[in-house]
């Protein structure tokens, strides 16, 4: 996709100038948080235009929140995390491990996964 990764000592941010498109990780940080990172930018970059400090603050907020939501279905998507049962105590660890990102990112992806199921089981009924 020609994107560019560094990874320096500063937040972690994206950058889109002409045909570059770079990404940047906070050095800093363990690496199951730099992928997190990773996909955050990443969602930037495939979904949003224009540059968010010049942009009002309720649209910044909403790529934002949007980012966030991308790197859920991103670093766990549905077509793989359905492949493991949903109720096992150990689930968290598991998708910890195999994935290889944090154990929060792992616990918002399931309660939104459970939070669908039973959004799915009232339409239904």
């Amino acid at each position: 996709m020609d994107i560019y990764v560094h990874r320096k000592p500063k937040s972690s941010s994206y950058l889109i100038h002409g045909r570059y498109k770079g990404i940047t990780l906070d050095a800093r940080e363990d690496k199951l948080v730099q992928k997190e990172q990773f996909y955050h930018e990443l969602g930037h970059i495939l979904r949003h235009v224009g540059i968010q400090s010049m942009m009002p603050e309720a649209f910044r907020e909403l790529q934002e929140r949007d980012a966030r939501h991308f790197t859920l279905y991103a670093a766990l998507p549905f077509h793989m995390v359905s492949k493991y049962d949903l109720s096992d105590d150990q689930i968290i660890e598991r998708w910890v491990s195999d994935f290889k990102i944090t154990p929060e990112l792992c616990e918002t992806r399931l309660e939104c996964i459970k939070a669908r199921e039973v959004d799915y089981a009232i339409l239904n009924n």
